[in-house]
Protein backbone atom coordinates (compact mmCIF):
# COMPACT_ATOMS: atom_id res chain seq x y z
CA UNK A 1 0.00 0.00 0.00
CA UNK A 2 2.66 2.12 0.76
CA UNK A 3 4.51 1.74 -2.81
CA UNK A 4 1.55 2.17 -4.33
CA UNK A 5 0.80 5.22 -2.36
CA UNK A 6 4.28 6.83 -3.79
CA UNK A 7 3.52 5.76 -7.21
CA UNK A 8 0.46 7.63 -6.55
CA UNK A 9 1.68 10.73 -5.50
CA UNK A 10 4.16 10.41 -8.34
CA UNK A 11 1.48 10.63 -10.84
CA UNK A 12 -0.18 13.80 -9.18
CA UNK A 13 3.42 15.38 -9.82
CA UNK A 14 3.62 13.95 -13.04
CA UNK A 15 0.42 15.91 -14.35
CA UNK A 16 2.08 19.19 -13.58
CA UNK A 17 4.96 17.72 -15.94
CA UNK A 18 3.64 16.52 -18.55
CA UNK A 19 0.40 19.36 -19.34
CA UNK A 20 3.54 21.70 -19.26
CA UNK A 21 5.12 19.65 -21.76
CA UNK A 22 8.26 19.32 -19.58
CA UNK A 23 8.60 15.48 -19.96
CA UNK A 24 10.22 13.63 -22.88
CA UNK A 25 7.79 11.35 -23.26
CA UNK A 26 7.27 11.31 -26.69
CA UNK A 27 9.17 10.22 -29.96
CA UNK A 28 10.74 13.12 -32.11
CA UNK A 29 10.53 13.15 -35.33
CA UNK A 30 9.74 16.62 -36.59
CA UNK A 31 13.85 17.37 -37.61
CA UNK A 32 13.27 14.30 -40.24
CA UNK A 33 10.47 16.21 -42.15
CA UNK A 34 11.21 16.74 -45.53
CA UNK A 35 14.13 14.63 -45.54
CA UNK A 36 12.66 12.04 -47.47
CA UNK A 37 12.09 14.52 -50.43
CA UNK A 38 15.62 15.50 -50.55
CA UNK A 39 16.65 12.31 -50.68
CA UNK A 40 14.42 11.43 -53.75
CA UNK A 41 16.45 14.52 -55.42
CA UNK A 42 19.53 13.18 -54.15
CA UNK A 43 20.55 15.82 -52.40
CA UNK A 44 22.78 14.11 -49.83
CA UNK A 45 24.71 17.11 -48.53
CA UNK A 46 21.29 19.65 -48.08
CA UNK A 47 19.69 16.16 -45.77
CA UNK A 48 23.47 16.19 -43.64
CA UNK A 49 23.17 20.12 -43.27
CA UNK A 50 19.62 19.58 -42.10
CA UNK A 51 20.42 17.21 -39.49
CA UNK A 52 23.82 18.45 -38.38
CA UNK A 53 22.32 22.35 -37.86
CA UNK A 54 21.47 22.63 -34.58
CA UNK A 55 22.58 19.00 -34.00
CA UNK A 56 21.64 19.20 -29.46
CA UNK A 57 17.79 20.36 -30.57
CA UNK A 58 17.55 17.65 -33.20
CA UNK A 59 19.11 14.61 -31.16
CA UNK A 60 19.11 14.52 -27.50
CA UNK A 61 21.87 12.91 -25.35
CA UNK A 62 19.60 10.17 -25.05
CA UNK A 63 18.94 9.78 -28.91
CA UNK A 64 22.77 9.36 -29.68
CA UNK A 65 22.76 6.42 -31.45
CA UNK A 66 20.03 8.07 -33.79
CA UNK A 67 22.45 10.97 -34.47
CA UNK A 68 25.40 8.63 -35.38
CA UNK A 69 23.50 6.09 -37.56
CA UNK A 70 21.35 8.88 -39.53
CA UNK A 71 24.56 10.44 -40.30
CA UNK A 72 26.72 7.57 -40.66
CA UNK A 73 24.30 5.94 -43.60
CA UNK A 74 23.68 9.48 -44.92
CA UNK A 75 27.49 10.36 -45.39
CA UNK A 76 28.01 6.75 -46.99
CA UNK A 77 25.59 7.32 -49.45
CA UNK A 78 27.34 10.53 -50.27
CA UNK A 79 30.48 8.44 -50.38
CA UNK A 80 32.53 9.73 -47.62
CA UNK A 81 33.45 6.65 -46.53
CA UNK A 82 35.64 7.31 -43.63
CA UNK A 83 33.52 9.94 -42.07
CA UNK A 84 30.79 7.52 -42.58
CA UNK A 85 32.48 4.52 -40.91
CA UNK A 86 33.60 6.93 -38.06
CA UNK A 87 30.11 7.83 -37.39
CA UNK A 88 29.25 4.02 -37.72
CA UNK A 89 31.79 2.89 -35.43
CA UNK A 90 30.28 5.48 -32.93
CA UNK A 91 27.12 4.28 -33.71
CA UNK A 92 28.01 0.50 -32.73
CA UNK A 93 29.95 1.29 -29.54
CA UNK A 94 27.09 3.32 -27.95
CA UNK A 95 24.45 0.71 -29.05
CA UNK A 96 26.76 -1.70 -27.18
CA UNK A 97 27.31 -0.26 -24.22
CA UNK A 98 23.66 1.67 -23.66
CA UNK A 99 22.43 -2.03 -24.03
CA UNK A 100 24.68 -2.84 -21.59
CA UNK A 101 23.55 -0.77 -19.29
CA UNK A 102 19.58 -0.96 -19.77
CA UNK A 103 20.22 -4.69 -18.71
CA UNK A 104 21.39 -3.83 -15.27
CA UNK A 105 19.11 -1.21 -14.49
CA UNK A 106 16.39 -3.19 -16.14
CA UNK A 107 14.69 -4.27 -12.83
CA UNK A 108 14.71 -0.55 -11.54
CA UNK A 109 13.52 0.95 -14.95
CA UNK A 110 10.49 -1.11 -15.24
CA UNK A 111 8.06 1.36 -15.08
CA UNK A 112 9.75 4.17 -17.22
CA UNK A 113 8.43 5.13 -20.15
CA UNK A 114 11.24 3.98 -22.63
CA UNK A 115 11.00 7.26 -24.58
CA UNK A 116 13.06 8.52 -20.99
CA UNK A 117 15.85 6.04 -21.64
CA UNK A 118 18.55 5.79 -23.51
CA UNK A 119 17.83 4.58 -26.98
CA UNK A 120 20.22 1.08 -27.60
CA UNK A 121 18.96 0.98 -30.95
CA UNK A 122 17.23 -2.33 -32.55
CA UNK A 123 18.36 -5.50 -33.56
CA UNK A 124 18.60 -5.01 -37.55
CA UNK A 125 20.24 -1.52 -36.76
CA UNK A 126 22.79 -2.82 -35.10
CA UNK A 127 23.60 -5.58 -37.47
CA UNK A 128 23.53 -3.59 -40.01
CA UNK A 129 25.22 -1.28 -39.42
CA UNK A 130 28.52 -3.82 -39.75
CA UNK A 131 26.89 -4.26 -42.87
CA UNK A 132 27.50 -0.69 -43.89
CA UNK A 133 30.96 -0.95 -42.18
CA UNK A 134 32.03 -3.55 -44.32
CA UNK A 135 30.89 -1.78 -47.61
CA UNK A 136 32.93 1.33 -46.61
CA UNK A 137 35.71 -0.33 -45.99
CA UNK A 138 35.27 -2.19 -49.59
CA UNK A 139 35.17 0.99 -51.28
CA UNK A 140 38.73 1.61 -49.33
CA UNK A 141 40.31 -2.12 -50.87
CA UNK A 142 40.85 -2.92 -47.11
CA UNK A 143 39.72 -6.57 -47.01
CA UNK A 144 40.69 -7.50 -43.36
CA UNK A 145 38.94 -4.65 -41.77
CA UNK A 146 35.71 -5.55 -44.37
CA UNK A 147 36.28 -9.28 -42.89
CA UNK A 148 36.24 -7.79 -39.08
CA UNK A 149 32.59 -6.59 -39.56
CA UNK A 150 31.32 -9.57 -41.24
CA UNK A 151 32.19 -11.82 -38.89
CA UNK A 152 30.48 -9.31 -36.21
CA UNK A 153 27.37 -9.63 -37.98
CA UNK A 154 27.87 -13.74 -37.37
CA UNK A 155 28.44 -13.24 -34.23
CA UNK A 156 25.65 -10.90 -33.18
CA UNK A 157 22.97 -13.30 -35.00
CA UNK A 158 24.84 -16.13 -33.07
CA UNK A 159 23.97 -14.45 -29.50
CA UNK A 160 20.57 -12.51 -30.18
CA UNK A 161 18.14 -14.63 -28.14
CA UNK A 162 20.08 -15.22 -25.36
CA UNK A 163 20.95 -11.46 -25.17
CA UNK A 164 17.38 -10.47 -24.64
CA UNK A 165 16.80 -13.27 -22.69
CA UNK A 166 19.55 -11.61 -19.81
CA UNK A 167 17.00 -8.36 -20.00
CA UNK A 168 14.23 -10.86 -19.55
CA UNK A 169 15.25 -12.24 -16.34
CA UNK A 170 16.61 -8.76 -14.97
CA UNK A 171 13.18 -7.50 -15.56
CA UNK A 172 11.76 -10.71 -13.64
CA UNK A 173 13.59 -9.77 -10.53
CA UNK A 174 11.85 -6.23 -10.63
CA UNK A 175 9.70 -5.97 -7.20
CA UNK A 176 6.49 -4.85 -9.55
CA UNK A 177 6.94 -8.27 -12.19
CA UNK A 178 3.64 -10.22 -11.78
CA UNK A 179 4.46 -12.23 -14.82
CA UNK A 180 7.52 -13.87 -16.40
CA UNK A 181 9.22 -11.71 -19.46
CA UNK A 182 10.89 -14.21 -21.49
CA UNK A 183 12.45 -13.31 -24.96
CA UNK A 184 11.03 -14.37 -28.58
CA UNK A 185 12.66 -17.01 -30.66
CA UNK A 186 15.14 -15.81 -33.26
CA UNK A 187 14.65 -16.64 -36.48
CA UNK A 188 17.73 -15.29 -38.26
CA UNK A 189 20.74 -16.40 -37.70
CA UNK A 190 22.64 -16.76 -41.42
CA UNK A 191 22.81 -13.20 -43.20
CA UNK A 192 22.92 -13.73 -46.82
CA UNK A 193 24.22 -10.54 -47.10
CA UNK A 194 27.40 -10.70 -45.39
CA UNK A 195 27.69 -14.11 -46.57
CA UNK A 196 27.65 -12.53 -49.91
CA UNK A 197 30.08 -9.83 -49.04
CA UNK A 198 33.18 -12.30 -47.76
CA UNK A 199 32.19 -14.67 -51.01
CA UNK A 200 33.75 -11.76 -53.40
CA UNK A 201 36.34 -11.15 -51.08
CA UNK A 202 37.65 -14.40 -51.14
CA UNK A 203 37.17 -14.89 -54.54
CA UNK A 204 39.40 -11.88 -55.42
CA UNK A 205 42.01 -13.33 -53.00
CA UNK A 206 41.51 -16.41 -54.75
CA UNK A 207 40.35 -18.56 -51.98
CA UNK A 208 38.19 -20.62 -53.50
CA UNK A 209 37.31 -23.01 -50.92
CA UNK A 210 36.21 -20.45 -48.45
CA UNK A 211 34.08 -19.16 -51.70
CA UNK A 212 32.47 -22.69 -51.92
CA UNK A 213 31.15 -22.39 -48.13
CA UNK A 214 29.95 -19.18 -48.62
CA UNK A 215 27.99 -20.09 -51.40
CA UNK A 216 27.15 -23.18 -49.02
CA UNK A 217 25.75 -20.93 -46.00
CA UNK A 218 23.75 -18.44 -49.02
CA UNK A 219 21.88 -21.36 -50.19
CA UNK A 220 21.19 -22.74 -46.65
CA UNK A 221 20.00 -18.90 -45.88
CA UNK A 222 17.16 -19.33 -48.21
CA UNK A 223 16.39 -22.99 -47.76
CA UNK A 224 16.55 -22.82 -43.60
CA UNK A 225 15.25 -19.47 -43.06
CA UNK A 226 12.07 -19.44 -45.20
CA UNK A 227 10.27 -16.27 -42.89
CA UNK A 228 13.44 -13.91 -43.59
CA UNK A 229 14.10 -15.31 -47.55
CA UNK A 230 10.14 -16.13 -48.76
CA UNK A 231 11.66 -15.35 -52.60
CA UNK A 232 14.11 -17.37 -55.01
CA UNK A 233 17.78 -16.50 -53.91
CA UNK A 234 20.38 -15.25 -56.92
CA UNK A 235 21.92 -17.95 -59.56
CA UNK A 236 25.43 -17.34 -58.01
CA UNK A 237 27.15 -20.13 -60.03
CA UNK A 238 29.98 -21.90 -58.94
CA UNK A 239 31.43 -21.95 -62.50
CA UNK A 240 30.96 -18.25 -62.05
CA UNK A 241 32.87 -17.32 -58.76
CA UNK A 242 35.34 -20.03 -58.55
CA UNK A 243 37.39 -19.05 -61.45
CA UNK A 244 39.87 -16.05 -61.23
CA UNK A 245 38.39 -14.53 -64.07
CA UNK A 246 37.04 -11.00 -63.54
CA UNK A 247 33.06 -10.41 -62.55
CA UNK A 248 31.81 -7.03 -61.66
CA UNK A 249 30.22 -7.25 -58.36
CA UNK A 250 27.04 -4.86 -58.55
CA UNK A 251 24.93 -4.27 -55.28
CA UNK A 252 21.91 -2.21 -55.12
CA UNK A 253 20.24 -0.63 -52.39
CA UNK A 254 16.58 0.32 -52.55
CA UNK A 255 13.52 1.08 -50.60
CA UNK A 256 12.67 3.11 -47.22
CA UNK A 257 13.92 2.49 -43.92
CA UNK A 258 12.27 0.15 -41.66
CA UNK A 259 10.21 2.50 -39.55
CA UNK A 260 7.43 2.04 -36.17
CA UNK A 261 4.28 3.08 -35.25
CA UNK A 262 1.90 2.19 -32.22
CA UNK A 263 -1.30 0.58 -31.41
CA UNK A 264 -3.37 1.04 -28.65
CA UNK A 265 -4.06 -1.81 -26.93
CA UNK A 266 -6.36 -2.02 -23.14
CA UNK A 267 -6.70 -4.24 -20.17
CA UNK A 268 -9.32 -5.07 -18.66
CA UNK A 269 -8.39 -7.01 -14.94
CA UNK A 270 -10.76 -9.65 -13.29
CA UNK A 271 -9.69 -11.61 -10.39
CA UNK A 272 -6.24 -12.35 -10.88
CA UNK A 273 -6.46 -12.54 -14.69
CA UNK A 274 -5.57 -9.47 -17.26
CA UNK A 275 -7.38 -9.72 -20.43
CA UNK A 276 -5.63 -7.84 -23.21
CA UNK A 277 -7.79 -6.46 -26.25
CA UNK A 278 -7.17 -3.99 -28.84
CA UNK A 279 -10.39 -1.56 -30.84
CA UNK A 280 -9.91 -2.57 -34.34
CA UNK A 281 -8.28 -6.24 -34.22
CA UNK A 282 -8.93 -9.40 -32.67
CA UNK A 283 -6.19 -10.64 -30.44
CA UNK A 284 -5.43 -14.10 -30.20
CA UNK A 285 -3.91 -13.61 -26.64
CA UNK A 286 -4.70 -15.44 -23.66
CA UNK A 287 -5.66 -13.80 -20.40
CA UNK A 288 -2.36 -13.14 -18.68
CA UNK A 289 -1.90 -14.59 -14.88
CA UNK A 290 -1.64 -11.18 -12.71
CA UNK A 291 -2.00 -13.03 -8.69
CA UNK A 292 -3.44 -9.47 -6.41
CA UNK A 293 -5.11 -7.41 -9.04
CA UNK A 294 -8.92 -6.93 -8.48
CA UNK A 295 -11.70 -7.15 -10.47
CA UNK A 296 -12.82 -4.02 -12.72
CA UNK A 297 -9.94 -1.31 -13.12
CA UNK A 298 -9.42 -0.72 -17.09
CA UNK A 299 -6.51 0.71 -18.65
CA UNK A 300 -5.04 1.50 -22.41
CA UNK A 301 -1.20 1.49 -23.48
CA UNK A 302 0.43 1.92 -26.70
CA UNK A 303 3.27 -0.81 -28.11
CA UNK A 304 5.72 -0.09 -31.09
CA UNK A 305 5.26 -2.18 -34.08
CA UNK A 306 7.74 -2.96 -37.34
CA UNK A 307 6.29 -1.46 -40.17
CA UNK A 308 7.88 -1.67 -44.30
CA UNK A 309 6.20 0.31 -46.85
CA UNK A 310 6.70 -1.10 -50.56
CA UNK A 311 9.46 0.19 -52.99
CA UNK A 312 8.56 2.31 -55.60
CA UNK A 313 11.13 0.15 -57.52
CA UNK A 314 9.95 -2.79 -59.32
CA UNK A 315 13.25 -3.75 -61.06
CA UNK A 316 17.03 -2.52 -61.20
CA UNK A 317 19.09 -3.08 -64.07
CA UNK A 318 22.93 -2.31 -65.11
CA UNK A 319 23.75 -1.53 -68.48
CA UNK A 320 27.16 -2.07 -69.35
CA UNK A 321 28.26 -0.73 -73.17
CA UNK A 322 24.28 -0.72 -73.26
CA UNK A 323 23.82 -4.51 -72.94
CA UNK A 324 21.36 -4.89 -69.73
CA UNK A 325 21.51 -7.35 -67.03
CA UNK A 326 19.01 -7.94 -64.20
CA UNK A 327 19.61 -7.18 -60.56
CA UNK A 328 17.89 -10.16 -58.37
CA UNK A 329 17.25 -9.50 -54.84
CA UNK A 330 19.41 -10.94 -51.98
CA UNK A 331 18.50 -9.29 -48.64
CA UNK A 332 15.13 -7.77 -47.55
CA UNK A 333 15.72 -5.08 -44.64
CA UNK A 334 12.60 -4.85 -43.77
CA UNK A 335 12.01 -8.36 -42.99
CA UNK A 336 14.92 -8.43 -41.00
CA UNK A 337 13.60 -6.03 -38.91
CA UNK A 338 10.22 -7.28 -38.79
CA UNK A 339 11.48 -10.78 -37.76
CA UNK A 340 14.22 -9.67 -35.51
CA UNK A 341 11.80 -7.03 -33.60
CA UNK A 342 9.92 -10.28 -32.29
CA UNK A 343 12.43 -11.42 -30.24
CA UNK A 344 12.51 -8.92 -27.77
CA UNK A 345 8.80 -7.28 -28.63
CA UNK A 346 7.39 -10.09 -25.69
CA UNK A 347 9.85 -8.46 -23.62
CA UNK A 348 8.45 -4.66 -24.56
CA UNK A 349 5.13 -6.15 -24.35
CA UNK A 350 5.31 -7.13 -20.74
CA UNK A 351 6.80 -3.98 -19.46
CA UNK A 352 4.19 -1.99 -21.21
CA UNK A 353 1.52 -4.11 -19.21
CA UNK A 354 3.59 -3.96 -15.87
CA UNK A 355 3.54 -0.25 -15.86
CA UNK A 356 0.52 0.14 -17.29
CA UNK A 357 -1.38 -1.50 -14.66
CA UNK A 358 1.04 -0.29 -12.07
CA UNK A 359 0.36 3.19 -12.68
CA UNK A 360 -2.88 2.69 -13.69
CA UNK A 361 -3.83 1.37 -9.99
CA UNK A 362 -1.70 4.56 -8.65
CA UNK A 363 -3.62 6.72 -10.40
CA UNK A 364 -6.60 5.17 -9.25
CA UNK A 365 -5.49 6.47 -5.66
CA UNK A 366 -4.34 9.58 -6.12
CA UNK A 367 -8.42 10.20 -7.88
CA UNK A 368 -9.73 8.84 -5.26
CA UNK A 369 -7.56 11.32 -3.08
CA UNK A 370 -7.89 14.53 -5.14
CA UNK A 371 -11.97 13.41 -5.15
CA UNK A 372 -11.84 13.19 -1.36
CA UNK A 373 -9.69 16.59 -0.59
CA UNK A 374 -11.89 18.04 -3.25
CA UNK A 375 -15.38 17.61 -3.59
CA UNK A 376 -17.23 19.08 -7.00
CA UNK A 377 -16.10 20.30 -9.97
CA UNK A 378 -12.07 20.84 -8.71
CA UNK A 379 -11.69 17.21 -7.62
CA UNK A 380 -13.10 15.80 -10.93
CA UNK A 381 -10.73 18.05 -13.12
CA UNK A 382 -7.93 16.97 -11.29
CA UNK A 383 -8.93 13.17 -11.54
CA UNK A 384 -9.70 13.93 -15.58
CA UNK A 385 -5.60 15.51 -15.55
CA UNK A 386 -4.67 12.58 -13.89
CA UNK A 387 -5.91 10.16 -16.53
CA UNK A 388 -4.11 12.61 -19.27
CA UNK A 389 -0.99 12.51 -17.47
CA UNK A 390 -0.71 8.64 -17.09
CA UNK A 391 -1.44 7.79 -20.85
CA UNK A 392 0.40 10.25 -21.90
CA UNK A 393 3.37 8.33 -20.05
CA UNK A 394 2.69 5.65 -21.95
CA UNK A 395 3.31 6.96 -25.52
CA UNK A 396 5.49 4.13 -27.46
CA UNK A 397 9.08 4.16 -28.42
CA UNK A 398 9.13 5.00 -31.91
CA UNK A 399 12.41 5.93 -31.96
CA UNK A 400 14.76 4.33 -35.27
CA UNK A 401 16.78 5.63 -37.95
CA UNK A 402 15.23 6.62 -40.91
CA UNK A 403 18.18 5.68 -43.58
CA UNK A 404 18.16 2.35 -43.76
CA UNK A 405 17.56 0.85 -47.48
CA UNK A 406 14.48 -2.14 -47.23
CA UNK A 407 15.99 -4.36 -49.73
CA UNK A 408 19.81 -5.42 -51.31
CA UNK A 409 19.64 -6.55 -54.70
CA UNK A 410 23.25 -7.82 -56.93
CA UNK A 411 24.06 -9.01 -59.92
CA UNK A 412 27.54 -11.25 -60.62
CA UNK A 413 28.85 -10.47 -64.65
CA UNK A 414 31.64 -11.65 -66.46
CA UNK A 415 33.61 -9.17 -67.80
CA UNK A 416 37.33 -9.39 -69.42
CA UNK A 417 39.83 -6.69 -68.16
CA UNK A 418 39.43 -3.15 -69.58
CA UNK A 419 37.15 -0.36 -69.35
CA UNK A 420 33.00 0.01 -69.96
CA UNK A 421 30.36 2.50 -69.74
CA UNK A 422 28.32 1.61 -67.06
CA UNK A 423 24.61 2.77 -65.43
CA UNK A 424 22.28 1.54 -63.07
CA UNK A 425 18.85 2.17 -63.56
CA UNK A 426 15.58 1.48 -61.71
CA UNK A 427 12.21 1.20 -63.27
CA UNK A 428 9.28 1.10 -61.41
CA UNK A 429 6.73 -1.88 -61.20
CA UNK A 430 5.00 -0.70 -64.74
CA UNK A 431 8.79 -0.65 -66.45
CA UNK A 432 8.51 3.52 -66.10
CA UNK A 433 12.58 4.53 -65.73
CA UNK A 434 12.62 6.16 -62.52
CA UNK A 435 16.22 7.04 -62.40
CA UNK A 436 19.70 6.57 -64.18
CA UNK A 437 22.37 6.26 -61.81
CA UNK A 438 25.37 6.73 -64.45
CA UNK A 439 28.78 5.78 -63.25
CA UNK A 440 30.50 6.75 -66.47
CA UNK A 441 33.45 4.61 -67.11
CA UNK A 442 34.25 1.65 -64.98
CA UNK A 443 37.29 -0.32 -65.45
CA UNK A 444 37.76 -4.05 -64.98
CA UNK A 445 40.46 -6.07 -63.66
CA UNK A 446 41.92 -9.74 -62.43
CA UNK A 447 43.59 -7.57 -59.77
CA UNK A 448 41.25 -5.55 -58.27
CA UNK A 449 37.72 -6.57 -56.49
CA UNK A 450 35.29 -4.89 -59.15
CA UNK A 451 32.64 -3.75 -56.86
CA UNK A 452 30.04 -1.51 -57.96
CA UNK A 453 27.58 0.03 -55.52
CA UNK A 454 24.49 2.35 -56.40
CA UNK A 455 21.08 3.24 -54.26
CA UNK A 456 18.10 4.66 -55.03
CA UNK A 457 15.68 4.98 -51.44
CA UNK A 458 12.67 5.33 -52.88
Amino acid sequence: MIVLRTIASLIIISVVLVLSGCASLATKTSHYRGTQELIAKRDIPAVIRKLETKKSRNYAKKDRVLQYLDLGLLYHYQGDYVKSNLLLEKAEQAMEELYTKSVSKAAISVLLNDNALDYFGEDYEDIYTNVFKALNYLHQDNFDAAFVEIRRINLKLSVLEDKHGKMADTINTSKDAKAKAAAGSNKFINSALGRYLSLIIYKQEGKYDDVRIDLQKIREAFDTQPDIYPFSPPALPDSLLMTPEPVLHVVSLIGTSPYKRDKELHIATGGDMLTIAAVDEELDIAPIFWPGISSGYYFKFSLPYIVNDPSAVGQVKVRINGEAHELVKLEDIGKVASQTFKVREPIIYLKSITRSVVKGIGAELAKKEMKKQNPGLAGSLMSLATDVAVYASENADLRTSRFFPNAVLVADIPLSPGTYDISVEYYDHRGYLLYQDNKGTVSISDKSLNFLESWHLQ
